[in-house]
């Protein structure tokens, strides 16, 4: 009776839903804070995957996320992070207070992990990123910036993660939270070097400083997202070193790239057709093994879906299938496509969808603004090759409501080359771009960026950028607020409508 009550209930437990149950309370609660929890697939942040979280008038919320195994996620209050680990078949109960935007973890049987990652402070920028500790290191070499940095925050990183391996939890969990936080600050070393350092040489001997004693292999399997955000940092260090020793051993074009194994003559061809995330699935392969190329390359098709970039979604997934056709990721990316595609065909015919007529001729923005007489105009200067600009098109839905019946046109100049028209085409359909288009090539934008930026104290053409026309056709605002800015924008446009300009 006892083995059959016990097989029942392993039974049971077998196929219990893969759920996580999250509960708590939001102190000094107004009834307006929103609350969400953004759960990745793989790695990176995309506002797809937030879910949100009901508040009741009492500042209490529960819901159940489908979590079929452990995954990392940001439980996100008042425009702030909180990383949580969330294991199926758990629960976690928390306090957020909307006084001072602070959490406290309350109870739960995911409770144990969760207070041992809130003490490794994986939110909280550290101190090269903020005040005092960022101005310090303005200017200095890189033997400086080792000494002050680089070896000082990984003592810090090793300090954290003997806590994490001495702590009473399991070693599966250990060793996983011990692995988020060393790539968390492999993470952070990358960053600083990007977007800190100005000089190209500084930035290479950094980047390659802090990788080349580091192994790609992850320390658990199933890696969490910061394992996965250090891959993709891997392969941009090891383009940056390939690059370096290209240079320095004066290897010619049609000889193969170290750690890529494939010309520099025919990367250009493959990055030029198919695009930069081509190159980095390639690099993948050589580099990963398979199981992490396996999951790099299911979120970078993920990446380009939610960018409804058909043509580099299209071939990677074609390049996926092929090199895993097994994979358990293949119904989501055959799906996925379908998706895509189905939009395409949709929007074939939209006439609110308007390419100029002989765009190729257009020589100035004015010709095609003097049509828009008795409207404002917002130019948004982009690319279909700009990440930055695809990541502004997610909000034009937006933009576009707000304005819906006002005297307000929304025109698109592209930047990209000839033989990329079809796929430019394809990209403004997909991304149900309603508007007024026209393409130029690098070299025929040239003068459109000298009347738009004639004016204008700051002459970098960089992308996206955007710009207003009052009623009259007159350029009355460069360097406009992005689409993203949403409410700060609105007020802009408004202003010009207003004939506040």
């Amino acid at each position: 009776m006892k083995t059959a009550l016990f097989f029942l209930c392993l039974l049971i437990s077998l196929h219990a839903p893969a759920q996580f149950k999250l509960k708590g309370r939001v102190t000094n609660y107004s009834g307006e804070t929103e609350l969400k929890i953004n759960i990745p697939t793989v790695h990176g942040f995309y506002k797809e995957n937030s879910i949100s979280i009901p508040v009741a008038a009492n500042g209490t919320f529960s819901t159940t996320l489908p979590v079929n195994r452990q995954k990392f996620a940001w439980l996100i209050f008042q425009r702030k992070f909180y990383t949580l680990l969330l294991t199926n078949r758990k629960d976690l109960s928390v306090e957020l207070n909307a006084k001072d935007s602070t959490i406290r973890l309350l109870s739960g049987k995911a409770l144990a992990e969760n207070k041992l990652l809130r003490q490794t402070d994986p939110d909280t920028p550290p101190f090269f990123f903020t005040g005092a500790g960022a101005d310090s290191l303005k200017g200095l070499s890189y033997a400086a910036l080792k000494n002050r940095l680089t070896e000082p925050f990984l003592a810090q990183q090793q300090q954290k993660i003997a806590t994490i391996l001495v702590s009473g939890l399991s070693s599966a969990d250990k060793k996983l939270i011990a692995s988020e936080t060393r790539y968390w600050g492999y993470n952070y070393l990358n960053d600083f070097a990007r977007t800190q350092l100005r000089n190209k040489e500084d930035v290479e001997n950094f980047v390659t400083g802090v990788f080349d004693q580091v192994a790609i292999e992850p320390e658990v399997m199933p890696a969490g997202p910061q394992y996965y955000q250090f891959a993709d940092n891997y392969l941009r260090y090891l383009e940056t070193k390939a690059f370096v020793k290209i240079r320095k051993e004066n290897i010619p074009p049609s000889a193969p790239i170290p750690y890529y194994h494939i010309s520099l003559d025919s990367a250009n061809i493959l990055v030029k057709k198919y695009g930069k995330p081509y190159w980095r699935w390639i690099g993948s392969l050589h580099n990963f093994p398979p199981a992490v190329a396996e999951n790099y390359a299911y979120q970078q098709i993920i990446t380009q879906y939610y960018s409804r970039d058909l043509s580099q979604a299209r071939s990677l997934a074609g390049a996926f299938t092929q090199q895993f056709p097994a994979s358990s990721f293949n119904p989501h990316v055959r799906q996925m496509m379908d998706t895509l595609n189905n939009l395409l065909a949709q929007q074939a015919g939209n006439k609110d969808i308007v390419v100029v007529k002989a765009y190729d001729k257009v020589q100035s923005i004015y010709e095609v603004i003097k049509g828009l007489e008795g409207k404002v105009v917002y130019l948004d200067v982009w690319g279909t090759w700009c990440g930055p600009c695809k990541e502004e098109i997610k909000h034009l839905p937006a933009l576009r409501a707000a304005f819906k019946d006002k005297n307000v046109a929304f025109v698109y100049l592209d930047m990209d080359t000839d033989d990329r028209d079809a796929l430019w085409k394809e990209f403004i359909r997909v991304n149900e771009m309603t508007g007024i288009h026209l393409r130029k090539t690098r070299e025929t934008i040239a003068p459109f960026w000298k009347e738009l930026l004639a004016d204008h104290p700051d002459k970098a053409e960089y992308y996206p950028q955007y710009f207003l026309f009052n009623q009259k056709g007159k350029l009355v605002v460069s360097k406009a607020l992005r689409p993203s800015e949403q409410q700060a924008l609105y007020r802009q446009i408004n202003h010009v409508l207003e004939g506040k300009e």
